[in-house]
């Protein structure tokens, strides 16, 4: 295995372990407390979180980005001005959060929404500046502590009837808890200077934040949107719900192929190396047995989660089918922003947001919550060919695997038996199927796997020694 390969399973598995950690535990953490709270509550804390999510997407897109890049080059050197130009842009995403939740007709949850789009703006840089110091395992700590904490103050507060609170007041304590964590470790590196903000410094956080702004807009703000636009059309908080939950089951999912495509990026870039084309082909190959299984029981998985929401089962279905060009899309947006295309980069997260815009209005009020998963699904899959021309060397594994999932949802129409065994039955037919289409071989996997347990044991002696 080549260096590169080695430095990327190494450093992107902390990335993807950390990356999967926060999805993992937001999927149990809504399961948990939409059981608790019920649907309409639910409903509620979603308005909040995708006010504030829209808010601070809007201000600091591709902050991310730009502090990993500016970290790695100029260390600390750049930490006072990147937390100047968080705070700025914080008090900017608070201002821009409080029209949106106020147009949804709940004006009294502004200071919750104003306070939660402040935090996650100044959560950037803390927690990504880790990454650009290469300090990939202490990144992972900070998210895993923060979401452990969500978690449990999330449940907590559910058992003791905080109703739509419990869930919000969770997301705050994932982002204070990810922040300090991080700062933290950070105040522990003995390399750590710090210096005044200065004007150069801060022009070029931005410029770089700028030149990756139309990635971070169409790869963020689309999942959001179109549950803040449901919520604005339909005016109710349990239809909202359903959509939330079933798209956050879709993006935990989803996060498989994401964190993969996550961690090839700073090793990508660094390098001049292409990890992308196998970051997609095998994360959606590891995706697609459990897509195939929620494609097949989605009842009897919604149904768990709280029966008030299994009447979604035909949105989340629809979700699912999303995922496959959705990941190739992230692929070839993550390709384009390691060249710096910004051009093409602008071109299709306008295209994204300007077809699901002009399909969620109309499918919405014809459809319902159906109709918002159809116009989310259009939006991913009408781009699907661009994706593809950025990396066409996928197009095989991407076009197998989505025709896994096509027939999974025709075949579970058709079955007889129960979800449960018909989920069983496709979920072997999958593995299969893949492993026969030589997609992602045994072996593959096992090398792969092998690879980061031992550098990652070998990099766990060194430090401990050093």
């Amino acid at each position: 295995m080549e260096k590169h390969v080695e430095d990327t399973v190494a450093g992107g598995t902390w990335i993807f372990l950390g990356n999967l950690t926060v999805s993992l535990t937001g999927f149990v953490f809504w399961v948990v407390v939409a059981k608790l709270v019920g649907a309409e509550s639910i409903g509620m804390a979603s308005m909040v979180v995708s006010s504030a999510s829209i808010a601070a997407t809007l201000t600091s897109a591709s902050m991310n980005l730009a502090v990993i890049r500016e970290f790695a080059v100029k260390e600390f050197q750049v930490f006072t001005s990147t937390l100047l130009l968080a705070v700025l842009t914080g008090c900017l995403a608070s201002s821009i959060s409080l029209p949106l939740i106020g147009g949804l007709g709940y004006s009294r949850l502004a200071v919750h929404t104003l306070l939660l789009a402040f935090l996650t703006v100044i959560s950037v840089p803390l927690t990504s500046s880790l990454i650009g110091l290469e300090r990939f395992r202490e990144y992972f700590t900070a998210v895993a502590a923060g979401s452990i904490a969500k978690l449990s103050m999330g449940v907590a507060l559910a058992l003791l009837g905080l109703g739509f609170l419990a869930p919000l007041i969770g997301y705050i304590a994932y982002l204070l808890t990810a922040s300090i964590t991080a700062l933290a470790i950070l105040t522990t590196l003995t390399s750590m200077r710090l210096a005044y903000p200065s004007r150069e410094d801060l022009k070029s956080l931005t410029v770089l934040t700028l030149s990756n702004y139309p990635y971070m807009i169409s790869n963020q703000l689309l999942t959001m949107l179109s549950v803040y636009i449901f919520a604005y059309l339909v005016r109710e908080a349990a239809p909202t719900g359903i959509l939330y939950i079933s798209m956050m089951i879709a993006l935990a999912i989803t996060a498989i192929p994401n964190s993969l495509l996550s961690a090839a990026l700073p090793i990508g870039t660094r390098r001049n190396v292409d990890p992308f084309s196998d970051s997609l082909r095998i994360g959606l190959a590891l995706a697609t047995p459990v897509v195939v299984a929620v494609i097949a029981a989605p009842r009897t998985i919604l149904m768990l989660i709280n029966p008030e929401l299994v009447e979604g089962a035909d949105t989340l279905r629809i979700l699912m089918l999303s995922i496959a060009p959705l990941a190739a899309l992230t692929a070839s947006i993550t390709k384009l922003n390691k060249e710096k295309n910004t051009k093409m980069l602008t071109v299709v997260g306008v295209a994204r947001l300007t077809l699901l815009i002009a399909l969620l209005v109309p499918l919405t009020k014809t459809l319902g919550i159906t109709g918002a998963a159809t116009a989310y699904l259009a939006a991913n899959t009408l781009l699907l060919p661009i994706a593809l021309k950025h990396l066409p060397t996928t197009a095989k594994s991407v076009a197998t695997l989505w025709t896994i999932h096509i027939a999974t949802t025709l075949l579970s129409y058709a079955s007889l038996a129960g979800e449960v065994t018909t989920a069983i039955a496709l979920v072997i037919v999958s593995i299969a199927a893949i492993h026969v289409a030589r997609i992602v071989t045994v072996n593959e996997i096992l090398s792969t796997l092998k690879t980061a347990i031992t550098t990652l044991l070998r990099k766990h002696r060194e430090r401990t020694i050093a």
